[in-house]
Formats: C-alpha cells, structure tokens, sequence
C-alpha cells in the first residue's frame, strides 16, 4: 500500500522512548518503523512497538462518540459533542460555585504528551484555581525516585543512554529489563558482546545471598 505521509513520533509504551516513524497509508492506515536516527533505540522496535500501528487502527473496542447514562442504573445513549461538553462543564461549575474549587480534581493517564499536560494543568492550577491534580506518570515513579535519592543522592535517573556504550559493569537489583525494556537491554547485550570482559550482575532482592555474575 502506498505510502502519502511520514511523519516522526515516539513510542508510547515502555518509557525508553524509541523513536517511531508513523506512515500514513491510503484508507486511513498506518505503517510503524523504528527511526533509525533516534538516539534511542537506533531503528530498533521491541514487539509492542512494533505492533503500536495494530493498536491504532483497531476500533473494535472503542467509543467513536461521547455516550451519557441519566443514571447508574440507565442504559447508555448517545449525544452530541456540544451536549456533552456542556454537560460536563456545567456540572463543575456546579460543584465548585458550592463547593470551591478543591472540591473537583484530576487524575490524568500517563499516556499524556508534553502539550496535554500542559494545558491540563492550565485548566485545573490556572482557570480552576486548584492544585488537585496527580499523574500515573509520577504515582508510578514514586518509588523509584525515593530509591534514587537514597542510593544516589538524586531523584532523577543519573546517567544518559550513551552511558551504556562506555560501561565495563552493569549491575541489575530487582529488575527484568529483558522483559521491561527490551531495547535498552539489548544495547546491554551488544556491550557485552563487543567487550566480552564486560560484567553483567544481577541482584535478586528476595535472595539475600544472591549476587550473580550473568555470563
């Protein structure tokens, strides 16, 4: 099928990053590849990105239009925009002319683009005038950043991907990034593999006693 457009996009699974380049096909389809010049994942896709074009096109399950229920018990039905939206922005308005405006709040998916968070937050911290608002994106992290600024002194992840091209160790505690990241680790393995006396060492938490080299 002919491809009419392309254009460059990343992932939105894991959190790696990879780059994809989404190609627009005729009947409004689309084509998945890795972007070979992304820093990334260098053209390397794992499954789920490789199938994200699958994902999209696959309208089976989804609501194509905004439905409403009168009630919890009521039948769902469909409406229009424009009712749905004021719907909604009638019933906040509600709620916070008696209420004030904590008494509403989101909690936003971390599929999210930098743009949409942005302007969610705009609506909720700036026109709203609440700071109630949380992500899965930072609720999932939330562990991970308390262990980081335990071990590391830092609550970000303190190296960069290019790190793993000049590395001669990397040690693994309480992680499967074969089967979390597979990208990153497969950099991991080419490492290894370039430099066989590169060392690979895997920390199993609920093994004390356990500290093994993964030649």
């Amino acid at each position: 099928m002919q491809t009419t457009e392309t254009y460059p996009s990343t992932c939105s699974y894991c959190g790696v990053g990879c780059g994809v380049l989404v190609e627009k096909l005729e009947k409004n389809e689309i084509r998945i590849e890795g972007d070979k010049d992304h820093p990334a994942n260098l053209g390397l896709l794992c499954s789920k990105g490789r199938n994200l074009h699958y994902t999209v096109m696959d309208r089976s399950d989804r609501i194509l239009f905004p439905m409403q229920r009168v009630n919890r018990t009521s039948d769902l039905s469909r409406i229009s925009w424009d009712e749905a939206l004021d719907g909604i922005s009638d019933r906040f308005k509600q709620i916070i002319r008696t209420h004030g405006p904590d008494s509403v709040g989101f909690y936003v998916s971390g599929q999210l683009l930098t743009e949409e968070y942005y302007i969610i937050n705009k609506l909720i911290k700036g026109f709203i005038g609440s700071n109630n608002i949380d992500t899965n994106s930072r609720l999932c992290m939330s562990s991970a950043v308390v262990g980081y600024k335990m071990a590391l002194g830092e609550d970000s992840v303190p190296i960069s991907y290019e790190d793993i091209e000049l590395a001669d160790c990397f040690l693994i505690a309480g992680a499967n990034p074969a089967w979390c990241h597979p990208i990153l680790f497969r950099r991991i393995e080419a490492q290894k593999k370039n430099f066989p006396n590169t060392k690979l060492i895997v920390v199993d938490p609920r093994k004390t006693d356990t500290c093994e080299d993964a030649d």
